[in-house]
């Protein structure tokens, strides 16, 4: 929550009227205006990446990131307890498009699946007495029981330098995103899918290692309910699990 909190403060104060915004007539300079005209403005959010020539053994083709449009990038994660890494293994794709209107606002998706361990998404719930012999909380799974969770999430993104005011670097960049996730659990102790929503904050930093070629990582936390169908006319909160997790990831991809 506290990143979502940064993402909306962040975007409100950038929207604000201010010296450094660029004018619709100023979006797609030439490379003079960002080098010699109006550098401190074009840069103070972008670069200038230039390709190597291993012909010539110089840099050249120079590219603007702020006339990036498109990212794709492909992530794999880990836990984020750094002693059971392997507790959380998955693969993650994202597509984000840059707004038109604001051009430090992205928008798009993501496609993830983990393989994992119960514990390490959720706990136990403490017996109680009831009348549901299904009851979530009569089911006292193993630490290790595997776990598979699939999600597909639709988000936005904010991309800034903000590590540049500590020191100097043209390629890095970092990015927050958070995604409304849409969520499916398969439990293995009693076999049975669990459907629900969720919630992903990422923050990743990144470097451009060419004008369109970036790698980097990234940290992601996960909020989500989910349940199964009911058996008879037992209550949603007797068949519901709550989940939470902290994973790390690479990341490698392009923007264009």
């Amino acid at each position: 929550m506290k990143i979502l909190f940064f993402l909306l403060i962040t975007l409100n104060l950038s929207q604000a009227s201010d010296p450094w915004t660029l004018s619709d007539e100023e979006q797609n300079p030439d490379t003079q205006d960002i080098l010699i005209k109006k550098s401190d403005k074009y840069l103070r959010n972008e670069s200038m990446i230039y390709d190597l020539n291993t012909d010539l053994g110089i840099k050249d083709q120079r590219k603007y990131t702020g006339t990036d449009s498109h990212k794709f990038a492909l992530a794999g994660h880990v836990s984020g307890d750094y002693e059971h890494f392997n507790d959380i293994l998955g693969v993650e794709f994202n597509y984000m498009y840059r707004s038109k209107s604001y051009n430090q606002l992205w928008y798009g998706f993501q496609v993830f699946q983990h393989n994992t361990y119960f514990n390490s998404i959720t706990q136990n719930i403490t017996p109680e007495a009831g009348d549901n012999a299904n009851a979530e909380s009569q089911y006292q799974r193993p630490q290790y029981t595997k776990n598979t969770i699939s999600s597909l999430g639709l988000g936005i993104g904010h991309r800034f330098k903000l590590l540049t005011d500590f020191f100097s670097s043209d390629d890095v960049f970092e990015m927050v995103e958070v995604y409304g996730n849409y969520i499916v659990l398969n439990e293995s102790f009693i076999k049975k899918q669990y459907l629900g929503y969720g919630l992903s904050t990422n923050y990743g930093i990144h470097k451009r290692s060419s004008s369109h070629f970036f790698y980097g990582g990234k940290f992601s936390y996960n909020l989500a309910s989910v349940s199964r169908e009911a058996i008879g006319n037992e209550n949603k909160s007797d068949r519901s699990l709550s989940l939470g997790w902290l994973s790390l990831a690479f990341e490698m991809g392009w923007f264009f």
